[in-house]
């Protein structure tokens, strides 16, 4: 969404489609550094005790704060969704990846970990492995590159990478 002018229309209005959807909305771009000036702006504006002007600011944080919790919840969910498929959400602007991203990575290795040993998996470490045959450069399980790998070369790799590469044959449990 290209950069708007914010209003207190506007801000309603994003609330509103916040609160009447179940995915992330679209923001325009900056939203809540543009939010933060039109409020600094607003206050700096308000002429004494005009107790209308102080009404409609503390209604604006109340608006922004429920568009904030709301994205915050949506974004806990996507992230639990996201643990599971990969599939990331819509929507998502600059501010929320760190924290979409730090919620994934802890369901994903708490997940990882417990289901580890629900499953009677001794360790999260694999034993090192040895490449059968050249393999290219992938990004394993927890995120990270590994490889390109000839021959021959040794490798420590996420549990399931290894499993997976076991299973097919291109890697066996180094000696």
């Amino acid at each position: 969404m290209p950069e708007e002018t914010i209003t207190f229309e506007l801000i309603r209005k994003i609330q509103l489609d916040e609160q009447n959807t179940s995915t992330l909305t679209r923001l325009p771009v900056n939203f809540f550094l543009a939010i933060s000036n039109y409020l600094e702006q607003k206050k700096r504006l308000v002429a004494g005790d005009n107790r209308k002007d102080a009404l409609e600011i503390k209604t604006i944080e109340r608006l922004v704060e429920d568009i904030y919790n709301r994205r915050e919840r949506k974004i806990i969910n996507a992230a639990i969704i996201s643990a599971r498929s990969g599939l990331p959400p819509e929507n998502l602007i600059d501010e929320e990846k760190p924290f979409y991203n730090s919620i994934v990575a802890t369901i994903k290795n708490r997940r990882t970990d417990l289901l580890k040993t629900i499953m009677g998996v001794k360790s999260a470490a694999s034993p090192t492995v040895v490449f059968k045959e050249d393999t290219p450069e992938f990004v394993g399980i927890d995120e990270k590159t590994y490889g390109p790998f000839k021959v021959g070369d040794t490798a420590l790799l996420p549990y399931d990478n290894m499993k997976i590469l076991l299973e097919r044959g291109v890697v066996e449990e180094a000696k």
